[in-house]
């Protein structure tokens, strides 16, 4: 009983060590960035999509203006953008997951980019 209670703290403590020394370092995200665009809408579109490329954790500022009332969605981000006519508006978030998310008037559903979130 001794010897299998003795074993059992010698493994305990051989574990406890293993995971102590291969236990995987933070990650620390000193290197994210700040991407601004601007997004101009006439008539309800811009003359060219456009593709916005972050990196998780990157910040994006957006900055939106329109000719006409407008509501601008961003999917994935689940951000809904309303737009007075004339006025500048800016939004900003983090990238937080990956994958390709479209940027659409809403209304019209006319594309107006995608952000592409890539693994750091």
């Amino acid at each position: 009983m001794r010897q299998k209670l003795l074993f059992l703290i010698c493994a305990a403590l051989v574990l406890a060590g293993l995971w102590l020394v291969m236990k995987p370092a933070p990650v620390v995200n000193d290197t994210s960035e700040t991407h601004a665009f601007y997004f101009a809408i006439l008539e309800g579109s811009i003359p060219e999509s456009m593709v916005i490329q972050l990196k998780l954790g990157d910040t994006a500022k957006l900055s939106f203006v329109s000719d006409k009332n407008a509501a601008v969605h961003i999917h994935g981000v689940e951000m809904h953008i309303v737009l007075e006519a004339g006025i500048k508006k800016d939004i900003e978030f983090v990238a937080t997951q990956t994958g390709r998310f479209a940027i659409e008037v809403h209304v019209s559903e006319i594309q107006l980019g995608t952000i592409e979130v890539y693994p750091r």
